[in-house]
């Protein structure tokens, strides 16, 4: 019978009673503990919980694919160091995923910072043809780093213009900008509603 991944080992260190330890301390052993010492704010601790979490098999695995979507870069890199070696086929396909995501991060964000019009009319494009919810929210992301005269001009086209998810974006882009003329503009001529206008 296979030994319980949530047990400590002998290379765990010694669960004691329930009072809070202190952030640096580690005090759980077994799958547990790295659970929570993957919450702890310490990235050193988090990091090293990842290094810790390959000792127990699948579930420790799963735990380092999950820190790939981390909200802390450091703590994505090491998830990815200690994945990239694996030659496991889910891992290799997380990996692939995960490197097609950053590329089209970096691409979008290169795109939105040139500011030119065939760069506003590719994120346009992918926001109308792919319309999943991480492909709106790196639009929406993107478009906001958008700040070229040409850039400007061509969302204004595609608020006028657009297909209404590009037209919401678009007015999006415009609200936050606080350009409440052209916003004005659009409702006149029907393109967006007041509400979506002028909501907070």
């Amino acid at each position: 019978m296979s030994e319980s991944t949530n047990r400590p080992r002998v290379y765990d260190a010694v669960l004691g009673g329930q009072e809070k330890a202190p952030p640096a301390a580690v005090v759980l052993g077994g799958l547990e503990g790295v659970k929570r010492r993957l919450a702890n704010p310490v990235v050193e601790q988090r990091i090293a919980a990842l290094e810790e979490a390959l000792k127990y098999g699948k579930a420790g695995l799963e735990l380092v694919i999950l820190a790939l979507e981390d909200k802390l870069w450091k703590v994505r890199q090491a998830a990815y160091s200690l994945l990239a070696s694996r030659q496991e086929p889910l891992v290799q396909q997380v990996l692939e995923e995960y490197n097609n995501k950053s590329d089209r991060y970096d691409t979008f964000v290169a795109m939105a910072r040139t500011g030119g019009v065939s760069d506003i009319d590719t994120l346009m494009d992918n926001l109308e043809n792919d319309r999943t919810s991480a492909t709106c929210k790196l639009v929406d992301y993107t478009l906001g780093l958008v700040n070229t005269h040409q850039g400007k001009d061509q969302i204004r086209h595609y608020l006028f213009n657009g297909t209404q998810i590009q037209r919401n974006y678009a007015a999006l882009y415009f609200k936050r900008r606080g350009a409440k003329d052209i916003l004005i503009e659009a409702v006149q001529q029907g393109c967006i509603d007041r509400v979506q206008a002028f909501s907070k």
